[in-house]
């Protein structure tokens, strides 16, 4: 967890050791966040006006811890960007839109997906690792954009969907 790596990086400080691998592991995260954008970028060539979809906006699942959530800076970024940012979390959606105020909140995930132009897997919740993707594909708009943050999906049974299966490490 973040926190525990900051309080790790913070006793190395004091004693005055150099924790590069700490370092490291905070700059990867830092650079995950950014490459979903990217993604999504890359695919959808212009974000404006575009309806992106943010899955699991809690720092893990099975709970509403929001310090340090991806989601946060995702959604943000997203939303700088000129999208139109909804979010669904079965736990911290209130607290999460509370924060981000362009956040847009659905009640369940295919309110979010509807009309969708792209889908972004932030934390693996149940909910959204059962979703039924042919249903997913229906709702949304083309590209039908999937970007799997978490891998939490089988990337052939997306694409068999149509949708546009994007993970990290694997397609």
């Amino acid at each position: 967890m973040p926190k525990d790596v900051a309080a790790l990086r913070a006793i190395a400080r004091e004693y005055d050791y150099e924790a590069l691998l700490l370092d490291a592991a905070v700059a990867v995260n830092i650079r995950q966040r950014k490459r979903v954008v990217s993604k999504l970028q890359r695919e959808l060539h212009t974000l404006k006006g575009k309806r992106v979809a943010l899955f699991g906006l809690s720092f893990k699942p099975n709970t509403d811890d929001l310090r340090d959530a991806p989601s946060l800076e995702i959604a943000s970024s997203l939303s700088s960007l000129g999208a139109r940012v909804v979010g669904y979390d079965p736990v911290a959606g209130k607290a999460a839109a509370a924060k981000l105020p362009p956040l847009k909140m659905a009640i369940d995930p295919y309110e979010a997906l509807a009309g969708a132009h792209a889908a972004v897997i932030v934390t693996e919740w149940e909910e959204i690792k059962a979703l039924d993707l042919s249903k997913a594909a229906e709702l949304m708009e083309p590209p039908r954009l999937l970007v799997d943050g978490r891998n939490a999906l089988e990337p052939s049974a997306a694409r068999e969907c149509g949708l546009l299966y994007r993970g990290f490490g694997r397609g």
